[in-house]
């Protein structure tokens, strides 16, 4: 038990936050409520994690209105403009509030951070000019990015060391469902509606036809006002997130939990991050190559920028047809449940691992996945359908209606199977950031992880179209199909290639990390007269 040794001015000894149960009866109901006090972060933080994670579809699924309703569409540069420094601000942003995260308390980062993201979008709402939106949508990704930042830090402190992959899970469904959210919201606030006639034949046309058959009132409420509804709801998720109590710093890290559970030892204030720990922390050859493995969030910025792209075009799907969403329909639902399942399944396993001793499992079982979803999603990509001529493999082989839905049906089962490892790769990436580095440390380099994981999308976007135009200009019928495939083969083999020297070095990084919180409990110990007596 322990006890308090040669403590001047007081009588009785330290309290745990969590004293031990005096009965083994209350064991079961302690066991469900710590359960419940660790997921409590999480359900504070799933409101602003949605509002936050659905800002940039706010901005994507508005992008048609927003060009009809400033009149960019002879000169689309300054809404590409508008697009890459968000996204590179928003990058800056996690970078430098990762490292703040680290110095500073975290509560008052992400109440700051929360209201100033959220009166951005209630500006953007208010905009009558697009310097106005440009303005303003820079400053509510900067801040969204300084949000997820934080956050970040808080959840890693909230979960048990051993519980990490599981946390980080939670977070990238959270999200997922946070940018799906922001796509519905826009749709049900837009009244536009779009019925081309003859003579828009092209895009300049169409753009003209939306706003003549559209009244200028109509176009601006319905872009508008997704981004006020945002903004407000994120005001009062932020009075929610006010009694929220910030997790001690390394108070779940097993090697210090005993020592930290006492109310008076504060990690915190023996040990910060300094700015010459990052030539330190860059000396970590786990950390090196982690940061630098953004290649696989390449391909993911491809999917998601040119998505609505690939199933209209590439592969002729009409969404305003009935027998079109069927077909569509068998070959989506695999990949969402493959999505959803591999998310979480994954990640609890390496987690299970790692509580059974095996310290280097999340590294193991990513660097696994980093090389088993290729053959998988490769098979699947490589079907190219095309609904309006019922043909698969691209025009290759000719179906009946019923034989195409049967190939929908396997390719997005090929895919779902794909996805469903490549899905965990992230939440175990994130989760082994923090296990090879020191409690002050750990924003700062998730930080950095999440910066580069921003650029690699940002270079997706940007490295698709110059590879679509490439497939074009050889009369390509199917020019995003063969850039996901040609995709996969480089920047997906480039990815499973780092994570082998990630799996090299982890243990090591590892080990080290233990010894030293090892002798930091000792020294917190004698710090504050703690004594370990038999």
């Amino acid at each position: 038990m322990m006890r308090i040794k040669n403590r001047k001015n007081s009588n009785k000894p330290f309290e745990k936050s969590n004293p031990t149960p005096k009965s083994s009866k209350s064991t079961k109901s302690r066991g469900l409520k710590m359960i419940l006090n660790d997921y409590k972060p999480i359900l504070y933080f799933i409101p602003l994690i949605i509002l936050i994670s659905s800002d940039d579809a706010t901005l994507l699924v508005n992008e048609v209105l927003i060009i009809v309703f400033f009149q960019l569409e002879n000169n689309l540069t300054p809404f590409g403009i508008l697009l890459g420094v968000s996204q590179i601000t928003k990058a800056i942003s996690l970078l430098i509030f990762g490292y703040l995260a680290d110095k500073f308390q975290r509560k008052k980062l992400l109440l700051i951070s929360s209201l100033c993201w959220a009166i951005s979008d209630i500006m953007i709402s208010f905009s009558e000019s697009f310097v106005m939106l440009f303005t303003f949508r820079v400053l509510s990704s900067a801040f969204a990015g300084a949000a997820a930042s934080v956050i970040l830090s808080l959840l890693a402190d909230s979960f048990s060391s051993d519980d990490r992959g599981m946390s980080f899970a939670i977070w990238t469904m959270i999200s997922t469902i946070g940018i799906a959210i922001g796509g519905m919201l826009c749709s049900a606030f837009n009244k536009v509606t779009v019925d081309f006639d003859e003579s828009a034949d092209d895009f300049i046309a169409r753009i003209a036809n939306i706003r003549s058959t559209n009244s200028t009132e109509i176009i601006q409420q319905s872009w508008q006002t997704p981004f006020l509804v945002f903004g407000l709801f994120g005001l009062g998720f932020i009075f929610l997130a006010m009694f929220f109590k910030e997790p001690k710093r390394a108070a779940k890290e097993k090697t210090l939990a005993d020592i930290l559970a006492y109310d008076e030892v504060d990690y915190s204030k023996f040990y910060s991050i300094k700015l010459s720990d990052l030539k330190y922390i860059w000396k970590r050859k786990t950390n090196f190559f982690l940061v630098v493995n953004f290649f696989d969030t390449i391909l993911a910025g491809m999917l998601v920028g040119y998505l609505i792209m690939w199933i209209s075009v590439d592969m002729g799907f009409d969404v305003s047809d009935s027998s079109s969403i069927g077909y569509l329909l068998l070959f989506l639902i695999p990949i969402i449940g493959g999505l959803i399942w591999g998310n979480f399944f994954w990640p609890k396993r390496a987690d299970e691992a790692v509580k059974k001793g095996k310290l280097t499992a999340r590294v193991r079982t990513a660097t696994f996945l980093g090389w088993v979803h290729l053959p998988f999603l490769l098979l699947g990509f490589a079907f190219i359908p095309n609904y309006q001529t019922m043909t698969l493999f691209k025009g290759a082989v000719e179906t009946t209606p019923f034989t195409f839905g049967v190939g929908l049906t396997i390719m997005g089962l090929l895919i779902g199977i794909g996805m469903s490892f490549e899905m965990a790769v992230g939440p175990l990436h994130y989760s082994s950031m923090v296990d090879v580095n020191l409690p002050e440390h750990r924003s700062t380099m998730i930080a950095a992880a999440s910066f580069m994981d921003a650029i690699g999308r940002a270079l997706g976007t940007t490295i698709g179209a110059v590879i679509m135009d490439f497939f074009i200009a050889r009369n390509s019928p199917s020019p995003i199909s063969e850039t996901l495939l040609f995709s996969l083969i480089t920047f997906g083999v480039i990815s499973g290639l780092l994570w082998l020297p990630i799996y090299k070095y982890a243990n090591g990084d590892f080990t080290e990390v233990s010894r030293i919180l090892q002798e930091r409990k000792e020294f917190l110990k004698q710090q504050h007269g703690i004594s370990q007596e038999e």
